[in-house]
């Protein structure tokens, strides 16, 4: 520890901490050369006063060595607020009418339904026959 002060100024600050209730890190820095002092100089310092019954309230910054400043945590959404009734009513207003819908697609001719039914029909009867087989070769090999 530094002894750039001596034990009156202890004393000193255990009487003002007594009369205040507490010390703050104004105190302290009124009474104490702290930017010159160690975290460790100041922790002990804090310790010897609240030994002697007075509660020390620090800033976090003196206590560890080259703090930075906490930065707010950037935004990751905007908040919209919900439209009031006037803002909602001119929003239900249209000044354009709506635009038709778009065409439906022409009706496939009657050839190519009759192709997809065929395709349909051999992809089942293909199906049967090799559930037939399985069958069959499952009897044949007694499994």
């Amino acid at each position: 520890m530094q002894q750039a002060f001596d034990s009156n100024t202890l004393d000193v600050l255990i009487s003002l901490g007594r009369k205040q209730g507490q010390l703050t890190t104004r105190d302290l820095e009124a009474n104490l050369p702290i930017h010159s002092m160690s975290a460790e100089d100041i922790a002990l310092i804090v310790v010897h006063l609240e030994e002697s019954g007075v509660p020390v309230e620090l800033d976090d910054t003196l206590l560890t060595p080259d703090a930075k400043p906490v930065q707010a945590p950037a935004k990751s959404a905007e908040i919209i607020p919900f439209p009031d009734r006037t803002t909602a009513a001119r929003m239900k207003k249209r000044n354009a009418p709506l635009k038709p819908a778009a065409p439906a697609p022409a009706e496939t001719p009657g050839f190519a339904k009759q192709e997809r039914r065929a395709a349909h029909w051999a992809v089942a009867v293909a199906g049967l026959l090799v559930l037939a087989l399985m069958v069959g070769l499952v009897v044949l090999l007694g499994a």
